[in-house]
């Protein structure tokens, strides 16, 4: 997926050129159908010596059951597997954005946690210390007038 990024990247600042990428692209292209054709070949190979070998020690019913109850564990697994991967990825995910919201300003976040606690201790002196870091904070980002020149 990187790659992809990295590409799309390039042809917007016009780093790459386009006909070199169109041609990469469908290089790739036939050779993920081709690589997919082969993969099934090989595969359809696989079920049928399955099929074949189960049926000469048991009849071809037995072989067909056999393979099918093969199919469908291996299905199994598989949608396991997918599944844990998925929910590894979103708690990953969601670990990033906490840890990102925690990041944002946590002498912010520090104040409105402490806030309530101030200010049932003394009112006057929590409201001058919210004033005055407001008025900081609003001229070291440049919020109301525009600075003088």
């Amino acid at each position: 997926m990187n790659g992809m990024i990295a590409q799309i990247l390039a042809l917007a600042l016009g780093q790459v050129d386009m006909r070199s990428t169109i041609v990469e692209t469908k290089r790739s292209a036939i050779g993920g159908v081709l690589i997919t054709l082969f993969l099934l070949t090989a595969y359809g190979a696989l079920v049928t010596a399955l099929a074949l070998w189960v049926s000469v020690e048991a009849g071809p019913v037995a072989a067909a059951l056999v393979v099918a109850a093969a199919a469908i564990a291996a299905a199994l697994v598989t949608l396991a597997v997918v599944a844990v991967l998925n929910r590894q990825t979103e708690q990953a995910r969601i670990a990033r954005q906490l840890a990102m919201r925690s990041q944002v300003d946590p002498l912010a976040s520090g104040l409105m946690r402490e806030l309530p606690e101030m200010v049932r201790q003394s009112p006057i002196a929590s409201t001058a210390l919210v004033a005055a870091f407001v008025y900081v904070l609003a001229k070291s980002r440049g919020f109301g007038r525009p600075p003088a020149k």
